[in-house]
């Protein structure tokens, strides 16, 4: 009984650091350019243009909830003001906070 309670507690950490931890404030928690793994988030490919700072996201257990069929995630750098402005007047929609990174689900537009 004591055995698998242990296994249970163990693996029960051992799955929360798997997720980003959405509940970081929006100031930035650094000046620097970290890797969207670094804060918990799995990217795609760089969002608008292959040179931007934002980056589509893999939706994950965390952060699954708050996205629709309408909708697709990217992350941008805290520090990068302008670049989260400029999605949310695209019409993205800030939905947490990733440690060093901000997360936004921007709708489709066909």
């Amino acid at each position: 009984m004591k055995f698998s309670r242990i296994i249970l507690v163990t693996s029960t950490l051992a799955l929360a650091g798997c997720a980003p931890n959405m509940d970081f404030g929006a100031n930035p928690t650094t000046s620097d350019y970290t890797e969207p793994s670094a804060s918990g988030l799995s990217s795609v490919r760089p969002y608008p243009n292959p040179d931007d700072v934002c980056q589509v996201i893999r939706e994950n257990e965390a952060i699954r909830e708050p996205v629709n069929n309408g909708t697709f995630l990217i992350a941008c750098p805290k520090h990068e003001r302008g670049a989260i402005r400029d999605r949310l007047n695209e019409g993205a929609e800030v939905i947490g906070h990733a440690k060093h990174w901000t997360v936004l689900a921007v709708p489709v537009v066909l």
